[in-house]
């Protein structure tokens, strides 16, 4: 898959955020993000919503102490 020409899906940079993209394409789409303001944009605001979902992901999963309790 190769950007230079053509814009990736919003998948693919959702994925690219998530460090889901095979490296060959995360690298093509990185070089694209160079270049493209519209993927920037896209890619900025998805990354606000990555993170958003980070952060409820890490809040909402238990802590388990070493003697396997939740704390």
């Amino acid at each position: 898959m190769y950007f230079r020409n053509e814009h990736p899906t919003e998948d693919q940079i959702e994925w690219y955020l998530f460090g889901s993209l095979p490296e060959p394409q995360a690298e093509n789409l990185e070089e694209h993000l160079l270049v493209c303001h519209a993927c920037i944009d896209i890619a900025e605001k998805l990354a606000v919503f990555v993170d958003s979902m980070r952060s409820t992901l890490e809040q909402s999963t238990p802590k388990v102490s070493a003697a396997g309790r939740h704390i």
